[in-house]
């Protein structure tokens, strides 16, 4: 049976929805956090065992990018880690949308702020670049308290949930620019001298402005939006990753600047961008998100499993 909106644009199922998720907020904004941790880690390994989309895919690009570097156990490890970091982000999600910008900080710790200390005080904007790694979500809201900030997401199906999210970004100073068109409102940020942030590592194609790099010594594609902006508005390209140090508690590590004088190309700082993700991934691979079929547009063929 559909279901049609009425008059008011009411959606019987989005709304449903939306009261299930306050109902659970609820509950874990007064459940110890250790309860919290326990019920998580059994979620972890429900949505690993029946995860029938991407079960496959983890492996799949371990096995490519490591080979026989890392023992079969390992890689399970990572594995599964990788599907916890992800149902703790979820929590972290839902958690942190009551916290105010204070109390957010509260839970992280940073280093290389100096790096962002220093563009705010050239009066320049920051491009910070990232990747599915570790608590991504919680970057933008914490470097919000340097400046505005704009960031690209793909709206929230949920009408009631999207616009609760976009409420409570914009009193953060954090604007949330739909994916359709955003390099417009990208644009308008820097010229008023505000920062973005930008989540590189997902896979492109050519089409959509997707530029050859070298990742894990494969090739790979990846968008040339941040490089194309910086060497337009002369911004600081900056690093940056929020890493899982213990339950509810994060570092937000900032790398130095990708460097831009009269020798950079898009090109190369594209691949400056790459390079930077890579050399976090290896530190730590257990938190970044294993399951996207990162490498499919240069070799296809390493992935047998469900589509």
């Amino acid at each position: 049976m559909s279901l049609e909106k009425n008059e008011e644009g009411f959606v019987l199922k989005d709304f449903s929805f939306y009261i299930l998720y306050k109902i659970v907020k609820m509950l874990f904004i007064i459940m110890p956090n250790q309860v919290a941790k326990g019920f998580l880690n059994f979620l972890t390994y429900l949505i690993q065992k029946f995860d029938g989309k991407h079960k496959l895919v983890p492996m799949e690009n371990l096995d490519f990018v490591f080979g026989d570097g890392l023992s079969l156990e390992r890689k399970k490890e990572i594995i599964s880690n990788s599907y916890k970091n992800l149902t703790y982000n979820l929590y972290e999600f839902i958690i942190n949308s009551s916290l105010s910008k204070e109390q957010l900080s509260k839970k992280i710790t940073i280093i290389g702020e100096e790096y962002i200390l220093e563009a705010i005080k050239q009066n320049r904007s920051i491009i910070f670049i990232t990747a599915h790694y570790g608590n991504w979500e919680l970057l933008s809201r914490y470097f919000a308290k340097y400046k505005p900030i704009s960031v690209v997401g793909r709206p929230l199906n949920n009408q009631y949930l999207n616009k609760e999210l976009k409420e409570k970004r914009t009193l953060d100073d954090c604007n949330i620019l739909d994916r359709d068109g955003a390099t417009r409102g990208l644009m308008k940020a820097l010229k008023s001298k505000y920062n973005i942030g930008l989540v590189v590592d997902q896979h492109t194609s050519s089409s959509k402005g997707g530029i050859e790099v070298e990742l894990f010594g494969k090739k790979a594609l990846q968008t040339d939006v941040p490089a194309r902006l910086a060497m337009k508005f002369d911004a600081v390209l900056l690093p940056a990753f929020a890493v899982l140090k213990e339950f509810g508690k994060y570092e937000i590590i900032v790398y130095p600047p990708i460097l831009m004088d009269s020798s950079s190309s898009i090109e190369s700082l594209t691949q400056a961008q790459a390079d930077a993700i890579e050399k976090q991934i290896r530190a730590l691979p257990d938190q970044w998100m294993w399951q996207h079929r990162r490498f499919k547009e240069e070799y296809p063929h390493i992935y047998k499993g469900k589509r």
